[in-house]
């Protein structure tokens, strides 16, 4: 009877193991599957987060520090982000083998159980999807795999060898993986504990080793040192305090090692291994699906989407993602929104076509985060500013960890090169030269050093020469304003002037610039707009209607418009009939849409 239970357990377990390899494999492509289509833009924005340098005195930066070799390997995997298909395929492999050798160091005989290492494994794929924190803390979280894999093979040991071991191992997991170190000696005490039990007390050793370097290091290093290489706070950016997604796979590793084999026992119970693989399954898929929507950063891909599109200037691109996915709050997004208009010449043509928040869904304010620089230097690049997009190109690159961001590095070899500053571009052009992705584009900035005539002719550069820097510019916050009044043809410039003050519901403003420009007999075509605007003044500015021609199909609609917005019908109704009819009109835009100010 015995033996058939043994055959009956030994079947169980080849069943049990096929079934694994197929919740892996399955488990692979459907991570793939989701960083393709809904996280394709998150990997391709982690490529704008760093510039990887192939120099040794860049290399040798790195490495001299502790955690140097998980942030080197880091950097350098993310840099081919930027081919499709390549971050997704890294990710998985790695999360793959981290989920591996977790397996590998918390199984028992029985290997029924895959829920730690799978819940592990999606704690850190929600970190990753969080771009405060670093690519380090997976890659790290591996190495530090693979330490306690060796050191799970030498529990035969005596106890001096083994805490010796776990020294040596300790050191040197600080000098290329820190803070993981701190997983290590956490991890370690776990595994004495549950190899050797408490061991009079021998077994928290390296729990005790640990908590007194901490001490230590906070004490004469400082919070700083302490939240670089010692707390987990490491592997993220240290203008965060990380949540408790961070903590999860820490906390969660030791906890597996102690509990595991209790799992499995419970697991025992349940003869059938297909019926113990849908209860993890579906445990861990609620799991997913009330999780992954609340850490998953999912605000913050519409910007990245847009962000991609417009630093490849796919300006149809963005008009229609706006229009499936009307925007609400988001400045940045406005900004990318309206200068794809602003680029296809329709800025007042189809302003009100889509969501409209104020003037600055033109024109962001800053806000001195990276977001917003890399919107602002487009802006003020496109509509032809070059100092300032010269001048928040650099207040965005100062935030980088590392030798600068692509884009705004790229921004600042342009605007230095058209404001004549030759040797500040060459700097930056050496800096992209030793990139993989930038060196073709810098080698052909390094050839406008000595060919300024050339340069201008180049599409990218030519007419962008609006605005030479003069002292104490950048005091002025309406510089697009002045480079508006000093060229009335620009129709980029005059649009966005108007567009502006009308978003911002200034009509005196908006009287006195349109008056300046229709003083140009170049002012031809008049946007419908622009007429609504004008009837809107008429009421407080009665000679508009006798100073503008304004089409009769304009008096009249606003006539209509005005007759229901002036009755006295329920306010809710009144709105839902005027925006059936007008919802694309400035009459509705300023009546009922709430701007910031106000």
């Amino acid at each position: 009877m015995t033996s058939v239970y043994l055959l009956m357990d030994k079947n169980n377990d080849i069943q049990q193991g096929k079934q694994n390899w197929i919740i892996i494999i399955v488990g692979m492509l459907f991570t793939v599957a989701m960083l393709q289509f809904r996280y394709q833009y998150h990997i391709f924005f982690l490529e704008q987060l760093q510039l990887f340098i192939f120099t040794k005195e860049y290399a040798m930066q790195l490495l001299s520090t502790p955690g140097g070799l998980v942030e080197y390997i880091g950097e350098y995997l993310i840099q081919f982000f930027k081919i499709n298909y390549v971050g997704n395929i890294l990710i998985v492999i790695l999360l793959t083998i981290t989920g591996v050798c977790i397996r590998k160091l918390i199984e028992d005989k029985n290997k029924s159980c895959f829920i730690f290492e799978c819940m592990i494994v999606f704690f850190l794929f929600v970190n990753f999807l969080d771009i405060n924190f670093y690519l380090k803390g997976i890659i790290g979280y591996l190495f530090c795999l693979i330490a306690l894999l060796i050191y799970y093979r030498i529990q035969t040991k005596l106890f001096k060898i083994r805490l010796l071991i776990v020294l040596l191992s300790g050191l040197f997991l600080f000098w290329i993986a820190a803070p993981f170190q701190t997983l290590f000696f956490v991890v370690v005490c776990a595994i004495e504990l549950k190899r050797h039990g408490l061991n009079k007390g021998k077994s928290l050793f390296p729990l005790f080793i640990i908590t007194i370097c901490g001490f230590l290091v906070y004490i004469f290093a400082g919070e700083g040192a302490f939240r670089i290489y010692i707390n987990i706070d490491g592997v993220c950016s240290l203008r965060i305090i990380p949540g408790w997604t961070k903590y999860a796979a820490w906390i969660l590793l030791p906890v597996a090692i102690l509990f595991n084999p209790l799992l499995e026992q419970t697991f025992k119970l349940i003869r059938k291994s297909l019926i113990k693989t849908i209860i993890q399954i579906l445990l861990l898929g609620g799991i997913v699906i009330y999780l992954l929507p609340k850490y998953d950063d999912n605000w913050s891909l519409p910007f990245k989407q847009l962000h991609y599109y417009a630093t490849h200037e796919k300006w149809d691109d963005i008009l229609g993602y706006c229009k499936e996915h009307p925007l609400n709050n988001n400045y940045n997004c406005l900004n990318y929104q309206n200068l794809a208009l602003a680029e296809k010449g329709i800025l007042a043509d189809s302003l009100l076509c889509y969501t409209q928040k104020g003037k600055y869904g033109l024109y962001a304010p800053w806000d001195r985060i990276v977001p917003t620089a890399f919107v602002l230097q487009k802006v003020c690049y496109h509509y032809g500013d070059i100092a300032f997009a010269q001048k928040y190109a650099f207040e965005g690159n100062v935030n980088s960890v590392t030798m600068g961001f692509p884009e705004t590095l790229k921004m600042l070899v342009k605007t230095n090169l058209l404001q004549g500053q030759k040797n500040v571009a060459a700097k930056y052009i050496y800096y992209l030269q030793q990139t993989f992705s930038y060196k073709k584009w810098a080698d052909k900035q390094y050839l406008y050093l000595s060919d300024t005539l050339t340069m201008r002719n180049d599409p990218e550069y030519k007419g962008k020469e609006r605005f030479k820097e003069k002292e104490n510019h950048f005091t002025y916050s309406n510089e697009l304003y002045i480079l508006a009044g000093l060229d009335k043809k620009d129709k980029k410039l005059r649009d966005f002037v108007l567009c502006s003050l009308l978003l911002d519901k200034d009509l005196p403003g908006f009287l006195n610039w349109f008056d300046f420009y229709n003083k140009d007999t170049s002012f031809q075509n008049i946007p419908d707009l622009y007429y609504q605007a004008l009837m809107a003044c008429a009421p407080s500015v009665p000679d508009v209607l006798t100073r503008y021609s304004v089409p009769e199909n304009i008096k009249n609609d606003f006539e209509m418009y005005s007759m229901v917005y002036s009755s006295g019908r329920n306010s809710a109704e009144k709105q839902k009939w005027l925006h059936s009819q007008y919802k694309d009109s400035y009459w509705y835009y300023f009546h009922f849409t709430k701007i910031e100010h106000e």
